[in-house]
């Protein structure tokens, strides 16, 4: 019991250390939805959801947000309209880190949403996709291990449900995505 008890302890002593250690300073850039969506406040709850999701795990990670008043006048000075592609390359992301401090810069554009009812043997029920193009530049090396790679996120599927909304379910897949393309660079801390 005594040596569960120590090992216990010292698991937990493990996460403080690296939600308190600073593993450089990343600028988000608000995310963009170009998918096409007709629902404005559904491509505004997806873009919150990954924006909320990327600042919760990239603190939690040991990294240091830039304020998102810095970020967007590094974006005013550059004159940059975020929801152009041109605007998407990796030099142009790191440009922005530079004029804002940041080690890492971090821009997602969702360009695809959809819903589909899964039948079921027992009842229906709905799943999302979102598709998610993502950055994640090293501002210092002015490269991307990441560089508008399209990720998939789905939610949904194999659950009963009382609100069976496939609306609330794109949500969740676009915060997926994002989960899935940040991986290697939280870790070893793991995103849920």
């Amino acid at each position: 019991m005594r040596l569960v008890l120590i090992a216990l302890t010292a698991m937990l002593s493990l996460r403080p250390a690296l939600a308190g250690s600073d593993r450089g300073a990343v600028a988000l850039l608000p995310t963009v939805n170009t998918s096409g969506e007709k629902w404005e406040e559904l491509r505004a709850r997806q873009n919150a959801k990954v924006d909320e999701w990327v600042r919760t795990h990239v603190a939690a990670a040991g990294y240091r947000l830039i304020p998102a008043e810095e970020v967007a006048a590094a974006v005013g000075g550059l004159k940059l309209d975020m929801k152009e592609e041109e605007n998407w390359a990796t030099a142009t992301l790191a440009e922005v880190g530079r004029k804002c401090g940041a080690a890492h810069v971090l821009f997602c554009a969702i360009t695809f949403t959809e819903q589909k009812e899964q039948n079921r043997l027992w009842f229906k029920d709905k799943e999302g996709r979102t598709d998610v193009r993502v950055w994640l530049v090293d501002v210092g090396a002015a490269k991307a291990p990441v560089a508008g790679k399209t990720f998939v996120g789905r939610s949904g599927g194999n659950r009963i449900s009382l609100d069976n909304k496939g609306s609330e379910r794109q949500i969740q897949a676009a915060a997926n995505a994002v989960r899935d393309a940040t991986r290697s660079f939280l870790a070893p801390y793991k995103a849920k």
